[in-house]
C-alpha cells in the first residue's frame, strides 16, 4: 500500500502543487487544513476525470499528513496551532517551489494534467503573483523575473511540443521498422530460406529493441517456426496498422491542440 501511495504523489504532483497553492490562497490568513488540500487535489483530479463519477483520485488523510510534514520539514510551509488540529501556510520559498513543480515537470502523462497545469498558469497568474510577494518584506528583482519566466506560457507550451513531436518520432520509426520486418519476412520467404536465415536477416536489419532483455533468437526459440514467422511477416504489418499509426494519429491531434495555445497565454 504504501508503494501505491508514493506512486501517487510522484505520477500527481502536478495536483499536489496546484492544490498546495490553492489552499493557501484560499486560506491565507488561517492556514489551510489537511482536508482543504484533500479536497482540492480531489476536485482538480475530478476535474480531469472523464465520467466525472468521482475524483480520480482517492487521497488518504496519512498521505496528506505526510506530504504537508514534508513541506514543513523542507521549510516550504509553516505549521499553525497544535498538532490536534493544524493548519498551515506555504512560505514563498513554498510558493516558488509550489509553482516550479507545476510548470517544470518533464514528461506530461497523463496529457490532461498539461492541459490543467495550462489553465491553471493562464487563470491564477495575477493571484500567484500576490501571494509570493505578500509572503516577504521584499520582493527582489531576480525573483520577479525568476516567476516570470515560470509564467512563460509560450515556453510551457514549446515545451510540450517538442515532447510531442519526440513521441510522434518514436512511432514514425516503429511504424517503419514493423513495416521493413513484414517486407523482409516476406521476401526471404518467397526466396525459401529457412526459418533460422529469416531470423538472422530480419535481426541483422531491424534491430529488436528489447534484446538486451531477451534476444530475439531465444524470443523465437520459446515458440514454433511458423507461428513466430507469423509475428514478422503478418503480426508486424499488423500492429503497425492497429496499434503504432492509431497512437500516432491521437498524438498528432494532441499535438495540434498544444499548438493552438502558442500564442493565447505569451508573456505579459
Amino acid at each position: 500500500m504504501k508503494k501505491v501511495k508514493r506512486t501517487h504523489l510522484g505520477r500527481h504532483r502536478v495536483l499536489f502543487n496546484a492544490a498546495a497553492i490553492g489552499a493557501h490562497a484560499r486560506f491565507s490568513a488561517q492556514g489551510f487544513r489537511q482536508k482543504d488540500l484533500r479536497f482540492l487535489i480531489e476536485l482538480f483530479s475530478n476535474w480531469l476525470e472523464c465520467a466525472m463519477e468521482g475524483p480520480s483520485l482517492a487521497v488518504e488523510n496519512t498521505q496528506i499528513a505526510r506530504y504537508l510534514s514534508g513541506l514543513v520539514h523542507e521549510g516550504l510551509a509553516k505549521q499553525l496551532g497544535g498538532q490536534a488540529q493544524p493548519r498551515y501556510r506555504l512560505t514563498r520559498v513554498g510558493l516558488v517551489e509550489n509553482l516550479t513543480g507545476l510548470v517544470n515537470r518533464r514528461h506530461w502523462w497523463p496529457i490532461e494534467e498539461f492541459f490543467f497545469a495550462y489553465y491553471f498558469l493562464e487563470s491564477y497568474r495575477g493571484r500567484i503573483e500576490s501571494l509570493i510577494e505578500q509572503e516577504g518584506s521584499l520582493f527582489p528583482g531576480t525573483l520577479k523575473l525568476e516567476i516570470a519566466h515560470l509564467f512563460d506560457l509560450r515556453s510551457f507550451v514549446e515545451r510540450q511540443e517538442q515532447l510531442l513531436d519526440r513521441e510522434i518520432a518514436k512511432l514514425d520509426l516503429r511504424i517503419g521498422d514493423s513495416r521493413k520486418t513484414s517486407d523482409l519476412a516476406a521476401q526471404a520467404k518467397k526466396k525459401g530460406l529457412a526459418p533460422d536465415a529469416i531470423l538472422k536477416e530480419i535481426q541483422e536489419q531491424v534491430p529488436y529493441q528489447l534484446n538486451n532483455q531477451k534476444p530475439m533468437a531465444d524470443l523465437f526459440k520459446e515458440t514454433p517456426d511458423e507461428n513466430w514467422i507469423w509475428e514478422m511477416e503478418v503480426g508486424s504489418q499488423k500492429r503497425a496498422a492497429r496499434i503504432f499509426s492509431p497512437m500516432k494519429e491521437t498524438l498528432a491531434h494532441i499535438r495540434a491542440q498544444v499548438g493552438a495555445l502558442r500564442g493565447k497565454g505569451a508573456s505579459r
